[in-house]
């Protein structure tokens, strides 16, 4: 069977002509099986070159992606892999050196460069790169003698280290105690390595400690953004930030570091002393008792939260007294009571606690009460239109059932009397009845508070009432002298209107 050309044009070339010949030759099998041996590798170099490519070229193409996205460290990583599957292929050079041109790396980027022009001379996108960076460095006088001075550094220090790499030249520095050789060896590596996440956090490491926490900052934050769950990076980020006292984003980073590593005690004793630096006192003895649960032999966090403590008692007795003064007595029981929990304060204040917490509790005590009495009253006036035909003569026919319920009932006073020290009003409501004989159709009011001094309460007024029935009781009219045949009902006032002639506005009260 022929391949089909159109896929392999070569190799369908090879298996025509091995058809032809093995058609003439077919009485020479030694020579048939020799030419199939031949065919076979054949196909296995061409398939190889294939695989090769399409593993490459699907390196260079991911890699572009991230790149055209602003994705550098994923766009290097791609690009790194499709040069070292094929080190010839110069569009992989040539991408490569764009994310070094990108990033600021330009000696690496120029050699990139030139590999892809020593490949493909006819590369033009490589040629531009090429020229276009050396005509900036040509014109930047500082960048070229930087780069001058770097070599020049990098061959002094291969002449004192022979065969090591910088960051095994840093950390000889380091331990012969030669800090700056050392931040200049990693600066090296740095570049060399740009996305070693190790090298730039020892970068921070050594700039923080020398006192240079712009450096430090940055060189932490590259090395967080490529280990961003490195808890030990980001509470080294916000250490520095404590050091250049933004509190703010210091309380940022610790809270980060202790949400990675709910472990890490130092990162949750620094957010305490950054909430402390803020004033965020309460939020800083949290962080604190956070510390000492996890570590009760923690002295630093025991003293700072005794410490914390004894200020923020003071704080919150001052602040609780003066509310107090102010009559505010749900503030000052709230801050006269952490006061106590807090304690540190000396007797005297103790006692001044304990004076005005009673006080405070008493009368937020009786508030409350005249807010269930209010919200009750409300209640009952909702209920009374419920009510409202339920009439005087049903509830002295069969008074049980109605005993506790509201009413809404209307009528003319006929005349008051007092209990337990205050004024009531009897009211009737049947005005063809005769009430001077006749009061079996009357109910008495109770008022909750004292009545106002109005000429509209009246016993000549109209009297309009919502309320609970809370007794029954016989009515009688001192004036007249009469009595009623059976018990009446008494009314709890919740709201009560007077309507008096000759007085334009009627008077409502209103016990809620």
């Amino acid at each position: 069977m022929k391949t089909p050309d159109f896929l392999f044009p070569p190799i369908g070339g090879i298996l025509s002509w091995f058809e032809s010949y093995d058609q003439k030759d077919a009485n020479k099998p030694m020579g048939n099986i020799r030419l199939r041996f031949l065919l076979v590798g054949v196909l296995l170099i061409f398939s190889a070159g294939i695989v090769v490519a399409e593993s490459v070229q699907l390196h260079i193409d991911v890699g572009l992606n991230h790149f055209y996205k602003k994705r550098y460290l994923e766009a290097f990583k791609e690009f790194k892999a499709a040069v070292e599957v094929d080190p010839k292929n110069s569009e992989a050079h040539f991408s490569l050196g764009r994310v070094y041109k990108v990033q600021g790396f330009f000696k690496e980027a120029v050699l990139e460069f030139e590999v892809a022009l020593a490949l493909n001379p006819s590369y033009l996108q490589a040629r531009r790169e090429l020229d276009q960076i050396k005509s900036s460095l040509e014109s930047d006088v500082g960048t070229k003698l930087k780069i001058q001075g770097q070599e020049e550094a990098t061959r002094q220090r291969d002449q004192d280290f022979p065969g090591s790499t910088p960051e095994q030249r840093a950390q000889e520095f380091l331990r012969k105690g030669q800090t700056s050789q050392a931040i200049a060896s990693y600066e090296e590596a740095a570049k060399a390595d740009p996305f070693n996440g190790r090298i730039r956090k020892a970068l921070g490491f050594l700039y923080f400690n020398r006192g240079d926490l712009s450096a430090a900052l940055k060189n932490y934050e590259d090395a967080g953004k490529l280990s961003p769950n490195d808890a030990e990076i980001v509470y080294a980020i916000g250490l520095t930030r404590m050091r250049s006292r933004d509190f703010e984003q210091a309380v940022v980073s610790f809270s980060r570091a202790a949400a990675l590593s709910p472990d890490l005690l130092k990162a949750q004793f620094a957010l305490g002393e950054a909430y402390e630096a803020l004033g965020r006192f309460e939020d800083s003895a949290f962080q604190y008792k956070k510390v000492i649960a996890i570590n009760p032999q923690s002295k630093e966090a025991n003293n700072r939260l005794r410490e914390l403590s004894g200020r923020m008692g003071y704080n919150y007795f001052s602040r609780g007294g003066y509310y107090y003064q102010q009559g505010d007595y749900d503030k000052a029981e709230a801050l006269l009571s952490l006061a106590k929990q807090f304690g540190g304060l000396p007797e005297g204040q103790n006692r001044q606690i304990e004076e005005m917490l009673g006080a405070a509790r008493y009368w937020i005590r009786k508030k409350q009460e005249a807010t269930r009495v209010s919200d009750q009253r409300k209640e009952i006036r909702q209920q009374s239109y419920i009510n409202k035909n339920v009439t005087v003569a049903d509830v002295v026919g069969n008074p049980a059932p109605y005993i506790g319920n509201s009413v809404e009932w209307e009528g003319w006073a006929v005349f008051s009397d007092e209990a337990k020290g205050r004024t009531r009003y009897f009211v009737n409501t049947n005005n063809k009845v005769n009430t001077n004989s006749n009061l079996d159709f009357t109910f008495g009011i109770l008022f909750p508070k004292d009545l106002p001094n109005d000429p509209r309460v009246s016993v000549y007024s109209q009297i309009q009432v919502k309320g609970k029935i809370v007794g029954m009781e016989k009515a009688f009219n001192n004036w007249s002298q009469t009595q009623s045949s059976r018990r009446q009902p008494i009314v709890e006032a919740t709201e009560v209107t007077f309507t008096r002639d000759n007085y334009e506005q009627p008077l409502t009260l209103r016990y809620y």
